[in-house]
């Protein structure tokens, strides 16, 4: 397995040999922060492994307003709707984040995932998972607190980085919790004020894990351990 694909963990999930029938077509690729990798009603021609980046899932409404849906790191994949037939996904795709990702064309991912169960159920596990976090975030964003919504955005986000330093402004964060920019300063307040966080232009830095995780709700506690769990029974079957 090449050191490449290790950085991602579906890619050193795959067998060897669909690794390597891939690799050819690896493409590393930046990703800067607001970079939209697809619109709502776009077909992908190309699907990314995110290394370093995290691309949020985000429905836009008529009026401009918009909710994260989903969040994929190091962890997952950008395009699996296009695996899953149908052709379009309702949501954008936006770097949220900067970092790379590796980029494989889909006609490449496509071939093996049609004709390999192993693939196959590789990816089956990520969706489940990826599932399971859509429909959390959609229970706390309609029974928790901004505050715990906060606390869990930023776990999630930890999750998928080294270090305890976050760049991403209150307005990001609205846009991403579908919430008023004043709301999130709010309660990035009270982070501060009970020593969780600090804040200076952009960058955020989690100064207590141990205590965030307590102040968040049990959102990111499940989001996490189902991601821990289906992705240890993808290593379990790996060859």
């Amino acid at each position: 397995m090449s050191r490449l694909s290790a950085k991602n963990h579906i890619l050193s999930l795959l067998p060897e040999i669909t690794v390597n029938t891939w690799a050819p077509h690896f493409e590393t690729i930046d990703l800067p922060m607001g970079k939209v990798l697809h619109e709502s009603g776009s077909i992908l021609r190309h699907m990314y492994f995110p290394t370093t980046a995290i691309v949020s899932w985000v429905y836009v409404l008529e009026n401009g307003a918009s909710t994260e849906i989903a969040m994929a790191g190091h962890e997952g994949v950008v395009g699996m709707y296009m695996l899953m037939g149908g052709g379009k996904s309702h949501n954008q795709a936006v770097v949220h984040t900067a970092g790379q990702a590796i980029r494989i064309p889909l006609s490449v991912v496509l071939e093996s995932f049609n004709q390999d169960h192993e693939v196959q159920r590789i990816f089956w596990l990520f969706t489940r998972a990826l599932i399971t976090q859509m429909a959390q975030i959609a229970v706390c964003h309609r029974h928790h607190t901004l505050d715990q919504q906060l606390c869990r955005l930023l776990l999630l986000i930890l999750h998928r980085i080294d270090g305890d330093a976050i760049m991403m402004t209150h307005e990001v964060i609205a846009s991403l919790l579908g919430v008023r920019r004043e709301g999130v300063t709010l309660a990035a307040k009270k982070l501060m004020h009970e020593g969780l966080i600090s804040y200076a232009r952009g960058h955020i830095t989690v100064l207590d894990r141990a205590a965030l995780e307590l102040r968040a709700c049990e959102c990111y506690s499940v989001i996490s351990q189902e991601y821990e769990r289906l992705l240890h029974l993808s290593e379990v079957g790996v060859h």
